[in-house]
């Protein structure tokens, strides 16, 4: 994968998660899909740590 597009998509998954965090703390009030948008944010989370990870160790020196 290209490194320009792994930065916005690591960038947009932060967002998400950042707003799924959001949703499940603050606007959802049933227990099931409070778990279940909080694991989505925080897989979301890992997986953008993981390629914006990628791009800083794969830029050119």
């Amino acid at each position: 994968m290209n490194t320009e597009i792994s930065a916005f998509v690591g960038m947009g998954l932060m967002i998400v998660s950042i707003l799924l965090i959001y949703l499940s703390r603050n606007w959802i009030k049933i227990k099931f899909f409070k778990v279940v948008t909080a694991f989505l944010a925080y897989m979301s989370l890992i997986i953008s740590g993981l390629l914006i990870t990628y791009v800083v160790l794969s830029w050119p020196s």
